[in-house]
């Protein structure tokens, strides 16, 4: 991951060289991530989906060959979070909230065609590249935080299709749409058996103490908007 970053600065003094190298600084919606527990074991013992992943970023692209066909690398960091809550009826009805989310890197490659019926100050371009995506899950009970054991990181695909709008004529507002299928496994546990929470002691559930693999899939539409300078 470190050296991809490299190369990603790397290329931005490259970039400049060309006239027509365009960069982006982004914001993204994630539509949906999916996490499946205990993916090591035979059977799923289920599966939970995070809605609304924010996340933003900034891509490089230059001109590569001909006139309509660009190159780019791009950096993008994700993460969401969602907490619900157990209640304990013999502590009087306490509320003791349970947080499930992930943070995600994502590094990936990408090639772009403009298409023809493209205008002067409207580019419409297609694409699509793969990527690195590098992540951990966040995991809490009771505000104490699940020691991660081990996490790997996934190499996958996407394609694309976006819009250029220039205003000026070096700057330009940019929309896109992306679809992949990206994810990542973690493994972790609770080291403790008990911690207090508001003043009352509770017993962490068995089953979080154990170590317990879980698959996070960010399998929804990736939307971004974004601004574009062009060197």
């Amino acid at each position: 991951m470190k050296t991809i970053l490299l190369l990603w600065f790397a290329a931005l003094p490259l970039a400049a060289q060309d006239i027509d190298a365009r960069i982006t600084v982004k914001g993204t919606l994630t539509t949906s991530t999916r996490f499946l527990y205990d993916i090591d074991r035979e059977i799923y013992s289920g599966e939970r989906v995070l809605e609304s992943n924010y996340g933003f970023g900034a891509d490089v692209r230059w001109k590569m060959l001909w006139d309509r066909f660009y190159a780019g690398i791009s950096v993008e960091r994700i993460q969401a979070s969602e907490v619900t809550y157990v209640v304990y009826t013999h502590l009087n009805n306490l509320r003791v909230p349970s947080e499930e989310g992930f943070e995600v890197t994502a590094v990936e490659l990408s090639g772009y065609y403009i298409v023809p019926i493209s205008s002067e100050h409207v580019h419409f371009y297609i694409g699509g590249g793969f990527g690195l995506y590098d992540g951990e899950r966040l995991h809490t009970f009771a505000n104490v935080r699940a020691a991660i054991i081990s996490s790997t990181s996934n190499i996958g695909i996407h394609v694309l299709t976006g819009v250029d709008y220039t205003i000026f004529r070096r700057f330009a507002l940019r929309g896109e749409l992306k679809f992949r299928d990206p994810h990542f496994d973690v493994t972790d546990k609770f080291d403790q058996t008990i911690t207090t929470y508001r003043g009352y002691t509770i017993q962490i559930p068995l089953r979080e103490r154990q170590e317990r693999t879980t698959r996070v899939n960010l399998f929804g539409v990736n939307y971004m908007i974004g601004v574009v300078i062009t060197l």
